[in-house]
């Protein structure tokens, strides 16, 4: 279309050649002149109407969820965040302390009464680990529940390490990768 058109311009420009051109109005589709009249009250309906896929959860969103469901804030997920990060750097079958401990939050499952499955299984084991942390002065002393979390005063760093890590991490949205589905609950 353009090649023509910059044809057509070069033709017109030679002296003592004259220009005919024809014009042929396009008549827009049914669809788009619908569009352009319809007021801002109507919708306007192209084909059949595509259902809205959302994105899966990020290991974030899932960590607001359990802290919003308890009253707490983003400041909470990025404190489970950092020690999700510190235990397992987001494997939910991660295995430690000699097979004592396991998933996201390596819980020791036997110690705490827990299934392994909670503890593999993301709402599960952040929920156990907030409650945890709860049992432990959080929210009003967030370095020593922490740090409770790997063992009461015990100057490791755990605690500086996981609150650091969650703030570093919290802009970089991490997948979920586990055998059973995200539960959200909604309310």
């Amino acid at each position: 279309m353009i090649n023509a058109f910059a044809a057509l311009v070069l033709i017109a420009m030679m002296p003592g050649q004259a220009v005919v051109t024809e014009t042929t109005p396009i008549k827009a589709p049914q669809a788009i002149i619908q569009m352009i009249s319809a007021s801002p009250s109507e919708d306007v309906v192209f084909g059949p109407e595509v259902p809205e896929v959302l994105p899966d959860p990020t290991v974030q969103d899932v960590l607001l969820s359990v802290c919003v469901e308890k009253g707490y804030g983003e400041d909470c997920a990025m404190t489970l965040l950092g020690m999700l990060w510190n235990e397992s750097t987001n494997v939910s079958t991660a295995i430690g302390d000699y097979g004592a401990a396991r998933g996201y939050f390596q819980i020791h499952y036997k110690l705490h009464k827990i299934s392994i499955a909670c503890a593999e299984e993301l709402v599960c084991s952040a929920t156990w680990s907030l409650n945890y942390l709860e049992q432990n002065s959080y929210p009003r002393y967030v370095s020593y529940a922490v740090q409770c979390h790997n063992s009461c005063n015990f100057p490791n760093g755990y605690a500086a390490r996981a609150i650091r890590n969650g703030k570093r991490l919290w802009e970089t949205p991490l997948a979920i990768a586990q055998n059973d589905p995200i539960a959200l609950s909604v309310t």
